[in-house]
């Protein structure tokens, strides 16, 4: 059974958050405060009642302000194993001259894509059980993406990547944070040796470590900001045995202690 790939960030005082690892395309929904975000660069700012489509494979910066009334709320919405490929093979014709070449876009939402926003938060929760309610999830997921391209929306979700070997070792690494992986056993599971694993990965322009390290600490953002479980259960979900060393590499990660991100969604 996959996690949701939906999340409600919410904070009661302003948080900065360095090397943030976006390694698929997301679509965030701010509903309360605003976002800023910044590649290189180039920065974006993105108010309340405002949508962040977020291209995948980056790092960013990230601000999230509270606004008038203290609070800073949004929805951050990814996707499922596989629901972009199959995106692609059903709609690629129509999907063909979508996509944008940026790291990121602003936009307010056009009311077709509002609606089928709503209508997948509704499904969104009974798609855990897998079978048919994660297919009427997976379907109502596919309305949102095609009301977005139809108003020419969040070009950056639709842009069509080869299938890289990165992407096969991240859906590995994403089953099972928590394992002590090693380069040798995802080169073995993807039938290949290591010297080739690191070698393609270094072609695409990672490291299998960095990649390893982002898939970690993507999921202990989430786990920190967005859950209330303990932050031991966390430490040990993200591959770290000692809760203190997770501390020390999410606060180089991050810029911030996961106990300072967790008082500050939990205070206010």
């Amino acid at each position: 059974m996959q996690p949701l790939p939906l999340l409600s960030f919410h904070s009661y005082a302003e948080q900065r958050l360095n090397r943030t690892p976006i390694l698929s395309p997301l679509l965030v929904s701010v509903i309360e405060g605003e976002k800023w975000l910044r590649v290189g660069q180039q920065e974006w700012r993105c108010p309340a009642g405002s949508w962040l489509a977020l291209a995948g494979q980056q790092r960013v910066q990230l601000i999230n302000r509270p606004g008038s009334r203290g609070t800073y709320q949004a929805w951050a919405l990814g996707q499922q194993e596989g629901w972009q490929r199959r995106l692609h093979e059903l709609f690629g014709a129509q999907l063909a001259d979508r996509g944008r070449a940026a790291p990121a876009q602003v936009f307010a939402p056009a009311d077709t894509a509002r609606t089928a926003f709503a209508r997948l938060l509704d499904l969104l929760p009974l798609a855990e059980r897998g079978g048919l309610p994660a297919a009427q999830a997976e379907h109502a997921w596919q309305g949102l993406m095609l009301a977005l391209a139809e108003a020419g929306q969040a070009g950056v979700l639709f842009n069509r990547r080869p299938y890289q070997v990165r992407e096969r070792v991240l859906a590995l690494l994403r089953g099972d944070l928590g394992r002590d992986w090693q380069a040798e056993a995802v080169a073995a599971q993807l039938a290949m040796s290591p010297a080739t694993l690191r070698r393609k990965l270094a072609g695409e322009g990672i490291s299998f470590r960095r990649l390893l390290q982002d898939a970690r600490m993507e999921q202990a953002l989430a786990l920190v900001n967005a859950s209330r479980r303990p932050l031991g259960e966390v430490a040990a979900a993200c591959g770290y045995q000692s809760p203190s060393r997770f501390a020390a590499a999410f606060q180089r990660q991050f810029g911030s202690a996961p106990s300072v991100l967790r008082q500050m969604s939990e205070s206010g």
